[in-house]
């Protein structure tokens, strides 16, 4: 499958709604998705990826990285990445890989020191693509407020 991997923008709510399903339960709201996609659009340290089907249009996979500040060593900054998804039909063929491709680039230009994602535990064949790009696992702690 050919994809175009492109900036989210507003208009592409419902195709990233199906795609969060994939790392979420139910629908979104739309609506704020909306609002917070206008927002990051504007922010320099993030970037919602969106991947798109050439052919069809349909969104097919998402990821967003966001570049934060860091006091330590050199102070180079952090690129965290979250809400990586593919649709499940799509899965397998390189649309992962590709997106992650792009947010390295672009993590690379903005000097990030390395890159962060927090995946769930029972996500294991996620867990498999991860290793394959090169990430090292370590523990890690997570707190809901």
């Amino acid at each position: 499958m050919n994809c175009i991997l492109r900036e989210a923008t507003p208009t592409d709510v419902e195709g990233l709604d199906r795609v969060m399903r994939v790392i979420s339960d139910g629908p979104g709201d739309q609506k704020k998705m909306a609002e917070q996609i206008e927002k990051m659009l504007s922010e320099d340290q993030k970037y919602l990826l969106v991947a798109e089907n050439s052919e069809s249009g349909e969104i097919v996979g998402s990821l967003l990285g966001v570049v934060f500040e860091d006091i330590c060593g050199d102070c180079r900054p952090i690129l965290l990445v979250e809400n990586v998804a593919v649709l499940e039909s799509c899965q397998g063929l390189g649309i992962g890989r590709q997106m992650f491709q792009e947010i390295e680039r672009w993590g690379r230009e903005r000097h990030c020191h390395y890159e962060m994602l927090v995946s769930g535990l029972n996500r294991t064949g996620a867990h498999k693509f991860y290793q394959a790009l090169d990430f090292q696992e370590v523990k890690g702690f997570k707190k809901y407020l």
